[in-house]
């Protein structure tokens, strides 16, 4: 691949990401793109050893790329989507979504959401310790 069709993909990659509403893949972690392309992968029926024999590496890189502890090249996801019959576009948003709904810190809007105070609740002090 040349240099010039690599920004090309690249730009276009993160144009797709932000019409979206995805993140683009540079800002995901490893360990949510594994976790997309495990769940991408049991969704096809397919198990670690067919992934791993489609990439060419052993069942050990394999299970590490799954769990974060290594990244996925960019080749390595192309062959992995067309093994699954999909787009690695589709692995990157599967990871946004998943990284979106996992995050470990949720935002302040969230929080002011979910904690919204019942005007009709009873005050801290009415509950009696026992």
């Amino acid at each position: 691949m040349s240099d010039l069709e690599r920004v090309f993909r690249e730009i276009i990659r993160e144009e797709l990401a932000a019409a979206q509403g995805v993140p683009a893949a540079h800002s995901l972690s490893a360990k949510s793109i594994g976790a997309a392309v495990r769940a991408e992968a049991a969704r096809a029926g397919k198990n670690h050893s067919e992934l791993a024999e489609a990439l060419g590496v052993s069942r050990p890189t394999i299970a590490g790329r799954l769990s974060g502890a290594y990244e996925f090249k960019q080749a390595e996801l192309e062959k992995i989507a067309d093994l699954l019959g999909i787009t690695p576009y589709n692995i990157i948003e599967s990871a946004g979504m998943g990284q979106r709904f996992h995050s470990t810190e949720p935002s302040q809007a969230e929080i002011d959401r979910v904690f919204v105070r019942d005007s009709w609740a009873q005050p801290p002090r009415a509950v009696t310790a026992r």
